[in-house]
């Protein structure tokens, strides 16, 4: 063996190593690009549950303020401590803007759309707060959310 050759045995193992470290490479790039998308699929997923579960608290909210200060059995609003009724006014609105700021952020599609309509009418509060069709509204809009956070990707409830 001269010079010559043994310079040839290690440029042809160094072409080889070379190619097998780019393989490695881009098998690696093409696993990590998987795990991104799968975790950008997760987290969107996870965003519209969440959202789903604040628009969710919003209506039970509603609902347990209705049954406490409106719809009793005796038909008349029932109200223990003075100005708990406004306590409980004011956590409701709190939820219902805590809920805007989530579905803000969101892409506008008709369950954001649903949600913002049901929730808006808010300004004319005493109406509205104890409106059974506002109640409904909001559970539609709860619904609208459960089905947009379904249709994100199915497999991570299996």
């Amino acid at each position: 063996m001269n010079y010559e050759s043994i310079s040839l045995w290690v440029a042809v193992a160094s072409l080889a190593l070379s190619v097998a470290a780019c393989l490695i490479a881009w098998s690696s790039l093409r696993q990590a690009k998987q795990v991104a998308e799968r975790d950008r699929k997760d987290w969107k997923q996870r965003k519209w549950f969440d959202l789903y579960f604040a628009a969710s608290g919003v209506y039970d909210d509603l609902d347990r303020f209705q049954g406490q200060y409106v719809f009793t059995r005796t038909g008349a609003g029932v109200q223990s401590v003075p100005g708990q009724r406004n306590t409980d006014l004011s956590d409701l609105m709190a939820s219902i803007r805590k809920v805007h700021a989530m579905a803000a952020v969101f892409p506008k599609t008709q369950a954001i759309t649903d949600l913002f309509n049901a929730t808006a009418a808010f300004k004319e509060t005493d109406k509205e707060v104890t409106s059974r069709d506002r109640l409904k509204k909001i559970g539609d809009a709860v619904e609208g959310l459960r089905q947009q956070a379904l249709l994100v990707d199915k497999s991570v409830l299996e």
